[in-house]
Parts: C-alpha cells; structure tokens; sequence
C-alpha cells in the first residue's frame, strides 16, 4: 500500500514537472528587437541564429525582430522616444555621450565588461567610455575615410595629389567624387591646414562645457580656399556613397574617397583597377597639405529600457564577439576592434583596410562630437557646393560657421 502511494506521488510529481515545463516553454519568449544598417542584416541575421543555436534550449526561445537604422541615424530615432527604441543597437561613437544623456545607453558590467577589455583595442575601449563607466561594446574600428581610384585612369603617383587627380580625370572625361556638403568629410581640409577642434565634458562624460574652435583662423581661411578650389573644378563630382558606387559601376567615376563600408561594391565595380590608399594632399598658396580625416568606431548598444535586459547584453556581446567580428570582415570587409582578428593575414592583407590605416597616420580621432559641430560645417561645405560662397565672404562665413559651433548644445 505504501509503495503505491509513493507511486503515486512520483507520478503526480512528474507530471507537474512536466507540466511546469510546459508551462515555461510557453512564456518563456525572449523579444527582442535590433537596429543596423539594411545593408548588414544578411550577416546580421546570420549572427542572431548562430546566437539562437548557442542559447535556446527547452526553457527558452527567441523572437528576435531586425529593423534598418543606420549607425549614423542612431540617435537621431533613439531620441524620438527612448522607451520604444530597439533593444540592441549599433551606433557610430561620436553619438555615444548624447546616447548616455538621454537615458538610451545601459552601463556594462561583470563579465561582459571584462570580455571586452580583455578582446579589443585599448583605442576602441576609450571610444565605448563616458566619465567612469563604459556603455557599449565595439565591433568596427575603421568608421574613417581614404581614397578610392580606378587603376585604368589614375597611376599610383598621380593619386597622391588631388591636383594631379583632377588633371588624370579631366584627361579620362570622368569625374573625382568627394561629399562636399558632408561635415565628417569637410573636416579634412581644415585638419589639414592646421585648425584646431576640442570640446571639454563634465565629469559624467555627457554634456558639453566648452568648445574650442579655430576654423575661421588664418589657417581655416587655407582651408576654405581649397574647399573653394575643388568645387570649382570642372572633374570634381559632389555626391555621397550611392553615387560613387553608381559612377565606378559605369565608369564615369576615375577617384572618389569614401570609407570600408563600399569596399566590395567598388572591388566588384573595378574587378582587376581596383585600389586604394590614403587621402591626397592639396596646394593651397604654394604650400602642400596632406588632407587628414575623421577616424571613429563602431559600437553596440543596449537600451536599458529593454524587457529583456540581461538577455540584450547577452545578445550585444554575442554579436561583437571574436566570430562574429570575423564574420562581418569575411562577408562585409568591416575593420575589427578584436586584437586577435585584427591580427590575422587576411585583414593586413586587404586593400580598403590597408588604405585605412595608412590614413591613420594623419586622423583625428572624433571623440564625442555634438550636433553644432555637425550642423555648422554641413551648412558651410553645402554653401561651397552652391557656389554661395567665394573669397569675398569666405571670413564672414568661417565666422558664422564657428560661432554656431561654439555655442553650447542645450
């Protein structure tokens, strides 16, 4: 009799486990949401399964849904409303104090904090860091600029100055591309020259006190000459990435500077004229500058507004992680921030990286830029292109152009 009743409570006791299973089985759905650019979510969705096939066992599955949002319009939609945004996102790093002051950015801690220490570079740590704590996890370390040129029309000497560039495509009827109205890609010729840029946080990291600016100095009125010089040239082509791939796939595009991102498609455009290397120099008043660049990374965040917190992180360190960073190289060309991929033959031995870290030598690092910077100089590069502006009111310009960039963001 006793062990027919030990029978069965064994017997009620499993099929309350069992029930219990299911009943987890049920609620527990892991959704989560993930902002990235159109163009990587076929290797990004291959990430997210490989991330589903480590983690979902019997006590969990995962909705995890994809949507297109450019690291460089991260902020822009987070700021729309926070609560709503994605749960995991990439973004470019200049966004990440304005990410931290609006709320968008959880701190990252214990395990997953030490795993990036211990995997990336020490530059694309300080680039994920605001005041005392860190807020995201890198994955790209070439968000920079260099040359692009087609073989066929331009010799590996002439690609060295934007003067003999423009002479090489006007001999070629084709065109030298470059974003003149792009702010990221106006501030190699005042790097150039000299100019100067800095911006002082309080000590949480996220909002401005100061802005040092000398782009309307002796050496910015260099710069703006030479910005005047090339849109005035009858080779020079204004347009960003979609025009740049376009001209090289029918051949009206000799040179244009752009970044990794476009690797593949110019490769595949230019097939065996492929290359690359670092931006030109330009002469200004008889004196040669070499054009110098923005150098940024690429970073993930997560919202701590998620439903799912602790799995975001999980998800966010999943989809930077060694393998996957290998991953985004391998099918995307994308410069890694892990040592031990950044490391490997195959990344020293690409054209577009190599380009990118010969560039290096001369880049600025865009640490925490606010949107005056932005606004201000996309408002003067666009002045350029228009023809709006000449020598007569160049220093008026830099002028107006400054004093918007030193007014404090509110």
């Amino acid at each position: 009799m006793k062990k027919t009743i030990l029978l069965m409570f064994y017997v009620l006791a499993l099929l309350s486990i069992t029930s219990c299973k299911k009943c987890n089985n049920k609620n527990s759905v892991i959704k989560l949401s993930v902002w990235g650019a159109v163009e990587h979510h076929s290797t990004l969705n291959k990430m997210i399964k490989s991330f589903k096939e480590e983690y979902e066992n019997d006590n969990v599955r995962f909705e995890i849904s994809v949507e297109a949002v450019s690291e460089a319009d991260a902020f822009q939609q987070m700021q729309k409303d926070v609560t709503n945004g994605a749960d995991v996102y990439a973004f470019v790093h200049d966004q990440l104090a304005n990410l931290v002051r609006i709320g968008g950015l959880a701190a990252i801690g214990g395990d997953n904090l030490t795993k990036i220490k211990n995997d990336n570079s020490e530059q694309s740590l300080f680039a994920c860091k605001a005041g005392e704590y860190y807020y995201a996890y890198p994955f790209a370390a070439d968000n920079g600029y260099f040359l692009y040129y087609d073989k066929s029309k331009i010799s590996s000497e002439e690609a060295k100055s934007l003067e003999s560039i423009l002479l090489a495509c006007e001999k070629s009827n084709s065109k030298f591309l470059y974003d003149l109205d792009n702010s990221w890609y106006d501030a190699s010729f005042f790097f150039a020259t000299g100019c100067t840029y800095e911006v002082e946080y309080d000590e949480k990291g996220t909002t401005e006190v100061s802005v040092k600016c000398d782009f309307n100095n002796s050496n910015g009125i260099l710069a703006g000459k030479a910005m005047l010089k090339l849109a005035n040239n009858k080779s020079f082509l204004n347009g960003g990435d979609d025009e740049l791939k376009a001209g090289f796939s029918d051949g009206s595009i000799a040179a244009g500077v752009s970044g990794t991102w476009n690797a593949l498609p110019i490769k595949n455009a230019l097939k065996d004229n492929y290359a690359a290397t670092k931006l030109p120099t330009f002469t200004i008043e008889n004196k040669e500058y070499q054009m110098s660049s923005f150098a940024g990374y690429k970073l993930m965040g997560v919202n701590p507004h998620s439903k799912n917190l602790v799995w975001a992180h999980k998800l966010a360190s999943w989809l930077t992680n060694e393998q996957n960073q290998r991953l985004r190289f391998n099918e995307l060309e994308i410069g890694p921030t892990n040592k031990k991929v950044a490391e490997s033959e195959e990344v020293k031995a690409n054209i577009a990286l190599a380009a990118l870290t010969e560039q290096s030598k001369y880049a600025v690092t865009q640490k925490f830029v606010p949107t005056n910077y932005w606004n201000a100089v996309e408002a003067f590069g666009a002045g350029v292109c228009k023809h709006e502006i000449d020598e007569n009111n160049l220093q008026e310009k830099l002028n107006q152009m400054v004093d918007l960039i030193k007014s404090i963001s509110k």
